[in-house]
Order: structure tokens, then C-alpha cells, then sequence
């Protein structure tokens, strides 16, 4: 059971920390998730048998490093919405411009 939590809170910390890292970063919040239950849970038995708890601190280290990237990513990273009339002047632009391009190729 405490090989499995370990591994299992290893696995779900490393996916924390690359999907905070990525513009997916929202998603990273259900493997934080993991990693802390695992992490706990790992806590817990280890105050019932007593073993080395160096795994569980680089559990608890990961999670904490991927709960600072998405938190960050969150409050700092703001959605742009650009100028909608410049984005349909532009949609028009190209379409005239490949219109343009469609009718100067000759079909034989």
C-alpha cells in the first residue's frame, strides 16, 4: 500500500508540475489533487508504522511547486479580447484577398 501511494502521488506531482507549466494549467488542479490525498494518506501511515519519510516530502514539494505555477498562471495571466471591428475588417481583408487569388488561377 505505501509503494503504491508513493508511486501513485509521484506520478500525479510530475503531471501537476507539467501541466502548470503549460497553457493547460487549469487542468493541473485535479492531479494537485491526487498528489496532496496521496501525500496525506502517506503522512498517516507513516505515523502508524514508522518508515523514511524523504518520499513524501518530495510529494508534498512537488505539489506545493505546481499549486504555486497554477495560482500564478491564474491571477496573473490575463485573457486578451482584441478589437472585434479590426478582427472583421481583417476577416474581410483575407477574403477578398484570397477571392482575389482564386480568380487569377486559370482552370484549363
Amino acid at each position: 500500500m505505501k509503494k503504491l501511494l508513493i508511486i501513485l502521488g509521484f506520478i500525479a506531482s510530475i503531471l501537476a508540475v507539467v501541466l502548470a507549466v503549460t497553457p493547460l494549467f487549469k487542468l493541473s488542479v485535479f492531479p494537485i489533487i491526487i498528489a496532496f490525498l496521496c501525500g496525506i494518506a502517506l503522512l498517516y501511515f507513516s505515523k502508524k508504522k514508522k518508515f523514511k519519510t524523504k518520499a513524501i516530502q518530495y510529494v508534498f514539494l512537488l505539489t506545493i511547486i505546481s499549486l504555486s505555477f497554477t495560482v500564478y498562471k491564474s491571477v496573473f495571466q490575463k485573457a486578451e479580447i482584441g478589437d472585434i471591428k479590426e478582427l472583421e475588417q481583417l476577416d474581410e481583408t483575407s477574403e477578398e484577398d484570397a477571392i482575389k487569388e482564386l480568380e487569377d488561377i486559370e482552370i484549363m
